[in-house]
């Protein structure tokens, strides 16, 4: 029999994303050849290393996590903007249409008859002036 130790440095990144030496594994057993001997441990080894190598992915998925949250957040104030803006021209179009004698709550385009039979010209003109850019 043969006792065989393998001895490896762990290495982890630290905030800077430098590595660091955080520890060491060891892995030792009695064997009746090396090569088996060695093959073994080398397995318990990768093991030990896989489970690492799981808690740096869970780092990793952490930080992917809170990238998608601020792209989902700053698509969301996007979205936020839009509507804000699309509200005020629903309002605007909303106003259009009541001095227009149209019911802009109605289920169908319907017109104010007194509107109607009013003349066409008309002594009262609104002139809104805006900026153009948001077309």
């Amino acid at each position: 029999m043969t006792f065989l130790k393998i001895s490896l440095p762990v290495y982890k990144k630290d905030n800077w994303g430098q590595l660091e030496k955080n520890g060491k594994i060891e892995v030792s057993s009695e064997v009746d050849s090396l090569t088996d001997g060695y093959e073994s441990l080398k397995i318990q080894i990768d093991n030990l290393l896989s489970e690492l190598d799981a808690q740096n992915r869970l780092a990793d998925d952490a930080k992917n996590l809170e990238r998608e949250i601020e792209q989902k957040a700053y698509t969301l104030q996007a979205l936020v903007s839009k509507i804000e803006q699309a509200t005020k021209h629903y309002e605007n179009l909303r106003l259009f249409l009541e001095r227009l004698g149209v019911d802009p709550t109605a289920r169908r385009l319907t017109f104010d008859e007194k509107f109607l039979l009013q003349d066409a010209s008309l002594p009262e003109i609104e002139v809104l002036l805006s900026d153009t850019s948001e077309f």
